[in-house]
């Protein structure tokens, strides 16, 4: 029991450090991101089996509101973090260097390029959607800071290095 909940904390963590450099990127102007309520809106139309939508802004269903949209954003977070982790220890990867959950962080990044933004109407890569959103930027840099924190975690929460 006291690995899960040290495996939960460790996904939360990695998430917050996601969500804190995403805010610092975005207040400095150089992501943006699909709004949250689009975002949660889509994952709910995605949970009902409708993964693919013409236009998520305009698509029927209901805005989810942040905290909502929050509760999702950390259990992704954290269920990629237990995906990590089962890698980790099939592979027998002993001692952890940095750059694994580095590199994994970045490679979530092909979550949203190839399968978020087209369900959400804005093509591969979210080449289709509102220039102002910087889709692609935005995830490659949040998920470089997932990746930050999945190795801050590892190291000092799940201590495997």
């Amino acid at each position: 029991m006291k690995m899960v909940l040290t495996l939960i904390a460790a996904g939360i963590v990695s998430t917050i450090i996601m969500d804190i450099g995403s805010g610092l990127l975005r207040a400095a102007g150089i992501i943006a991101g699909a709004p949250p309520e689009f975002v949660g809106k889509w994952l709910e139309s995605a949970l009902k089996g409708k993964i693919f939508v013409k236009d998520i802004r305009t698509a029927p269903g209901v805005i989810v509101p942040l905290p909502k949209f929050l509760i999702y954003h950390y259990i992704i977070g954290t269920t990629l973090t237990l995906a990590l982790y089962a890698i980790v220890v099939t592979l027998r990867i002993s001692p952890l260097p940095w750059w694994v959950p580095f590199c994994f962080g970045l490679a979530t990044t092909f979550i949203p390029a190839l399968l978020m933004f087209p369900g959400m109407g804005f093509g591969l890569f979210g080449v289709k959607g509102p220039s102002e959103y910087l889709l692609l930027r935005t995830a490659i840099l949040s998920h470089l800071a997932f990746g930050l924190g999945l190795a801050v975690s590892f190291r000092w929460i799940l201590r495997m290095n």
